[in-house]
């Protein structure tokens, strides 16, 4: 399978759009991470087996839930899409519920540029600073530095108040919140090569009524393996190799920095949450001191989602 430069995205050559229009329905109704794993190859082989020309429509109307990390998938193969087709578009769900969440996640502004919205209207409550919007952090591009200070200005209003009366963080951990949004935010612009996202939700577990965030950050960059392929010999690791020696301490491309990923890890256990990783054709999920491989297409950069539950008193 052909793969696209990145540093193309946002300049594919010219082309007249064709009345030709290749659809991709996603058929779940839950896009969680395995969904997306399973996803994946079906829309690369029918991207890169489509009539030159034609325009491309990701049809997500019978979806009915999408965390963080599966927003920024749809983000990110809506880039990698539009450097194959002159047009895609976005076929927003039927559920009024997920498209107002579309709406408060600030999904229009996140595609724009690159794709079109389509079918039902996005509906957007301007309810996003309400203090019961599940929203903590909506789907903000990370570009350059000004955008991480922008996030963590963010997190230092509203997020902080929510972290700490809903979550029961004290200040010691909600430093610790902002500093894992900051690095993973960081990571995108010092290692991946690229441009990215990032994404925060609350939810509730509806059996025992816990609270927990969800951090989502992707970008479509080089991936882990290229990365340390500037310091290490990776010639024979496989991509859940390179992902699981991210994780290490002291284990990155760059010898002053080391400690990003391990870090990550380290809070998601203090916290009993969990840490999914994709990159190249591997997502693993790690969950204490165990791990899950996840094999699926090969596709450029990296995609993580942190989860960080409520603390116990």
């Amino acid at each position: 399978m052909p793969f696209v430069n990145p540093g193309e995205l946002e300049s594919p050559p010219p082309s007249a759009v064709k009345d030709q229009v290749l659809t991709f329905s996603l058929a779940e109704p839950y896009f969680t991470p395995r969904a997306a794993d399973e996803l994946l190859p079906d829309f690369l082989r029918q991207l890169h087996q489509a009539q030159e020309g034609a325009a491309l429509e990701v049809d997500l109307g019978e979806v009915a839930f999408i965390p963080p990390y599966g927003l920024i998938v749809l983000c990110l193969m809506g880039r990698y899409a539009r450097t194959l087709c002159p047009q895609v578009q976005f076929r927003l769900p039927r559920s009024p519920q997920l498209r107002r969440y579309l709406g408060r996640m600030r999904f229009d502004r996140a595609v724009a540029g690159f794709a079109d919205l389509s079918g039902p209207s996005l509906m957007v409550d301007l309810e996003r600073e309400k203090p019961d919007s599940e929203a903590l952090l909506e789907l903000t591009r990370i570009e350059e530095r000004v955008d991480v200070e922008r996030v963590l200005g963010r997190i230092a209003g509203r997020v902080e108040t929510i972290l700490a009366t809903e979550l029961q963080y004290t200040p010691v951990e909600i430093n610790r919140f902002k500093n894992v949004v900051a690095e993973l935010c960081h990571n995108i612009l010092d290692h991946s090569m690229n441009w990215g996202y990032v994404a925060v939700q609350r939810y509730q577990d509806p059996r025992t009524h816990a609270k927990y965030a969800v951090i989502g950050v992707g970008d479509l960059g080089i991936g882990i393996k290229k990365s340390l392929a500037q310091r290490y010999a990776v010639e024979e690791w496989t991509h859940a190799q390179a992902i699981l020696n991210s994780l290490k301490k002291n284990c990155s491309r760059d010898p002053a920095r080391g400690l990003g990923l391990y870090i990550v890890e380290q809070i998601c256990r203090r916290y009993g949450g969990n840490l999914q990783i994709k990159s190249g054709d591997t997502r693993v999920y790690i969950r204490g001191h165990r791990h899950f491989e996840h094999r699926s297409a090969f596709f450029p950069g990296t995609l993580l989602s942190i989860s960080l539950c409520q603390r116990q008193l």
